[in-house]
């Protein structure tokens, strides 16, 4: 009767064994790793991180198709940003760390699906901006949200007298791109705010410039 023999692994065999086991540990938890990272973080080249924290501090906009006496004007909000390292324990890196934001697009869009451009919703914007934003401070922006020729074409321009609807509730979507004063490429930063269209009984003669 043969007999089976139990062979130990010796010191320096656990060793290899161990070795083994964190090279493959390594390699299957290598990309667990990377996917942790920010998908924000992994955007542009930039030390720094671009953030949109409010539009029109949080409050719907009433967008008026034509004021009292008959003149179209553009809506206009503010943004408010932030710049901020990606590494929260950097170092300051001076005026190396501040941004120029440099352009901006508006989409528009609705709840109901119905996203059309030039139909059912608004065509979107685009548009050049030139703000300034410290290392590690916050700014405000002002924006033109909607601009006059959107509301002389369908669908704003079905608004006014109360034709077709009185009141249309859209959503804008704001994108905004950013460069570092060392040309680094910023992340892109979105937000969302609604509107709300109609042609509103009012006495105003004149547009509200910011």
């Amino acid at each position: 009767m043969s007999r089976v023999q139990t062979v130990f692994p010796t010191p320096a065999g656990r060793k290899t064994m161990r070795a083994k086991a964190i090279i493959l540990l390594l390699a299957l938890g290598g990309p667990t790793a990377t996917g942790c990272v920010p998908d924000w973080a992994k955007r542009g080249d930039a030390p720094t991180v671009l953030l949109m924290t409010g539009i029109n501090g949080g409050t719907p906009i009433s967008s008026d198709v034509r004021i009292s006496n008959g003149t179209v004007c553009p809506d206009f909000t503010t943004l408010r940003v932030e710049n901020h390292g990606k590494n929260p324990q950097g170092p300051s890196t001076g005026f190396r760390g501040d941004m120029t934001i440099e352009r901006y697009e508006v989409r528009y869009f609705r709840s109901d699906g119905r996203n059309t451009e030039g139909v059912d919703v608004p065509f979107r914007i685009t548009g050049a901006l030139a703000q300034e934003i410290q290392e590690e401070s916050a700014a405000v922006v002002n924006l033109e949200i909607v601009r006059r020729q959107a509301k002389l074409e369908p669908p704003l321009s079905n608004l006014v007298g109360g034709g077709q609807a009185q009141v249309v509730t859209m959503f804008a979507e704001v994108t905004i791109w950013a460069r570092s004063t060392i040309l680094t490429t910023t992340n892109s930063v979105s937000a969302r705010i609604q509107i709300d269209f109609a042609d509103f009984v009012d006495t105003q003669t004149s547009c509200t410039v910011p």
